[in-house]
């Protein structure tokens, strides 16, 4: 067991003793076991094991960011990675963790981590791993992080930053150019998608059902013709997914207690409330804009036209509310494509969808009063951001919206899909029965897909698929 004598660092009113609280495990390595995150995790039934966790590898000399909303497992997944390093052997204080939301700016997160490391080095410590835990609710959070890897402080240091201001994380990343380290990576942690459900409550059944390689039309056929025999099973727990979401505390409040219980969604209200208010935003404002999507859920509109319906003043106004929201992965932006430029036409009406079912039900029922409503329109609005994301695979260092559209001439087409060789169409069709006129809005592409409610029928440019088939392989 490892226990730690620590001395006083001072930080303004604070020294670095005031944190270790946070870091249960300078007490020696099993302590990592307090953690609340940690016992948390282990005491859920579902427990969701991200890529990232993979993917990452700490390896000091680089900073790694990882973005994504509240409440969709950040803490939890750096205090699974704490833990992992903890079993490696790594040294209790050679780990600091630290959640950003009580700091007051750059200036005391530098004299912090200037804290820590002295602690650090006076422990003979080459090598140190620091967890900044929503460092975005610091302003100029960079500048800091900038000083440290120029003055060298860093040198032996993994450093991994979180943050649920996805835009603020991201060009502060791409601010350090030069200084991420070889193996620095900005990560995005997301609300699960329906395959990532599936193989969390049923991992029996996503053992047989195969995600398919690419979106070529081709790999898709090969994988839901697979999936077949597991046609009922999916529609049930695609039924499930359209009322939980993919948050993994959503999904484990609703099998624990056959349904969702008030607390959880008013955590979820809080955060989107809670953040829009610190970026200088209007509660009042945030919910015109709300409950006018929740309306115009899957419709065409312009920003002009969107104002006007939701009585705010300006276009302006909303469109930056719409970018503040698309940025915490609250909406999801869908634009008209400009097919010969293969590129966004920002000039034509856009479509707003919902990023997660359950923050759809979760505003539907605060604004409209209404309990959890599956309608064709919702079901769009999970295909849409499924399709973008899966697409969005293919193009790493693109946005979701900058490789999935929508496209209307004298028919529409709900989604249109960039991969790497061609154009695909996606045609949401939740209904029983599919005719030759459905396919029409497809015909402009090489190959297309209809999302449909049972009808399953594949072709070599243009198959039929059952929308919860569809997605649980993608």
């Amino acid at each position: 067991m490892y226990l730690y004598t620590l001395r006083y660092y001072n930080i303004n009113d604070m020294n670095i003793t005031d944190f270790t609280i946070q870091n249960p495990w300078w007490k020696g390595r099993s302590h990592i076991q307090d953690d609340k995150h940690i016992i948390n995790f282990s005491e859920k039934k579902y427990q969701w094991h991200s890529p990232v966790l993979d993917e990452l590898e700490p390896i000091p000399g680089n900073i790694f960011s990882i973005r994504g909303p509240r409440q969709v497992g950040k803490t939890t997944l750096i205090k699974l990675m704490i833990r992992s390093l903890l079993e490696k052997g790594i040294p209790g204080n050679a780990i600091f963790y630290t959640s950003c939301d009580a700091l007051i700016d750059h200036i005391e997160l530098l004299k912090l981590i200037r804290a820590y490391l002295e602690m650090a080095a006076s422990r003979n410590l080459d090598t140190t791993f620091i967890f900044l835990d929503e460092v975005s609710g610091i302003e100029n959070w960079q500048k800091s992080v900038k000083l440290l890897v120029d003055s060298g402080e860093l040198s032996g240091t993994c450093l991994v930053l979180t943050g649920s201001h996805t835009l603020d994380i991201k060009y502060g990343f791409e601010r350090l150019p030069g200084r991420t380290g070889k193996h620095g990576r900005d990560f995005l942690l997301l609300p699960l998608t329906f395959s990532e459900f599936v193989s969390l409550v049923r991992p029996d059944i996503k053992a047989g059902v195969k995600s398919a390689r690419s979106l070529s039309l081709h790999e898709i056929n090969h994988a839901a013709t697979l999936a077949l025999p597991y046609e009922n099973d999916l529609k049930v727990l695609f039924d499930q997914y359209l009322e939980v979401g993919g948050f993994p505390l959503a999904i484990n409040e609703f099998y624990a207690n056959h349904g969702i219980p008030d607390y959880i969604y008013e955590v979820y209200t809080r955060w989107v409330i809670g953040d829009i208010a610190k970026w200088g935003k209007q509660e009042k404002i945030l919910k015109q804009m709300l409950r006018t999507a929740l309306l115009k859920l899957g419709t065409a509109v312009s920003w002009d036209s969107f104002a006007k319906d939701a009585e705010i003043k300006s276009h302006k106004t909303v469109s930056s509310y719409a970018e503040d929201l698309e940025n915490m992965f609250v909406l999801f932006v869908l634009y008209h494509i400009d097919l010969n430029k293969k590129a966004a036409d920002y000039s034509k009406n856009k479509k707003i969808y919902f990023y997660d079912p359950f923050i759809h039900h979760m505003f539907n029922r605060m604004l409209n009063f209404r309990e959890t409503e599956i309608s064709p329109a919702l079901i769009e609005s999970v295909a849409v951001v499924h399709c973008a994301r899966t697409a969005q695979k293919a193009f790493p260092q693109a946005s979701a919206n900058d490789v999935a559209f929508y496209w209307k001439n004298k028919r529409e087409t709900d989604i249109v899909l960039i991969t790497k060789d061609n154009l695909v169409g996606v045609e949401v069709k939740y209904q029983e029965r599919i005719s030759k006129q459905d396919f029409q809005s497809l015909y402009h592409f090489k190959e297309g897909i209809i999302a449909s409610k049972t009808m399953f029928k594949t072709g070599d440019e243009y198959s039929v698929i059952p929308v919860h088939i569809l997605l649980a392989v993608l």
